[in-house]
């Protein structure tokens, strides 16, 4: 005989006990947690838990951000991003130049010989000899004894020079003047090729840049880029010289308004080719 069940008869099921933490000596935690599973058992979870701090260096301007009270739905929510109402993109790193990476090398190189001047010049003024200008003192000078100090020398050699100049003018050209570099004559401009000028170039441009740039349209005679002294950065033109006129009209007619490194170039024949 089948009995019916009352609904007083049926027993509420047991609650479920707390969550239970516990402080380890080793630094570690203990979280003791009871879940009931589809079919109605009743299973523990056990879990040992160690809190490790990392610290990362972040902008002064992110960290502060960080600490910025949340506003609106997020208001009184705990610190960080909430995933149901945040989304984590992956992190984008800008680069603003394309030339960074070898002008830092430049940079380094160029401070590098600079540092090897200084010392080279710092141990050259402390000691020299009169003798034989090398670095050392004169009286330990192995030449002393049988070589004149080329004080005497030149001293000796101005004095017969003024004395044979007596009776002419003191005056010398630029040109004969001791160290002076012989000035590019008629001949020398009429052997250079038809040159062209680029402008609008971005200051990070090379001379390896300009001569891939003209390379499609002829053989190239000569490729100047004009760098300031001090930064030694591209001044925003170039001069190309072409080995042929036909050379040159193709450079000007495909490179005009071309564009290149996010910049409108403009070509045009240099002054001397005109």
């Amino acid at each position: 005989m089948n009995k019916t069940s009352n609904w007083a008869d049926e027993v509420d099921e047991e609650p479920l006990p707390e969550r239970q933490v516990v402080a380890n000596s080793d630094g570690t935690k203990t979280v003791t947690e009871h879940r009931r599973t589809n079919s109605g058992r009743t299973v523990r979870l056990t879990r040992c838990i160690r809190d490790k701090v990392v610290h990362e260096h972040v902008n002064r301007a992110v960290a502060e951000r960080k600490q910025w009270a949340k506003f609106g739905d997020e208001r009184g929510a705990s610190p960080g991003p909430n995933i149901s109402t945040t989304m984590v993109g992956e992190q984008v790193w800008l680069r603003l130049s394309q030339y960074a990476a070898q002008q830092q090398k430049e940079a380094e190189l160029h401070m590098q010989q600079q540092q090897e001047e200084r010392a080279k010049a710092g141990k050259s003024s402390y000691i020299l000899c009169r003798v034989c200008r090398g670095q050392h003192f004169t009286a330990k000078c192995p030449y002393k004894d049988t070589l004149v100090p080329l004080e005497e020398i030149t001293g000796a050699a101005e004095t017969s020079a003024d004395a044979g100049d007596a009776g002419r003018s003191s005056y010398v050209p630029p040109h004969m003047r001791a160290g002076a570099k012989p000035a590019p004559g008629m001949r020398d401009r009429r052997d250079e090729g038809p040159t062209i000028r680029i402008t609008n170039l971005s200051e990070h441009t090379q001379k390896e840049d300009v001569e891939q740039l003209c390379r499609p349209f002829g053989m190239t005679e000569r490729v100047h880029v004009a760098k300031d002294r001090e930064t030694q950065l591209c001044r925003g033109f170039a001069f190309v010289s072409f080995m042929d006129r036909e050379s040159a009209e193709r450079a000007i007619a495909r490179l005009n308004g071309y564009g290149f490194d996010h910049l409108i170039l403009s070509a045009e024949w240099s002054n001397d080719t005109r």
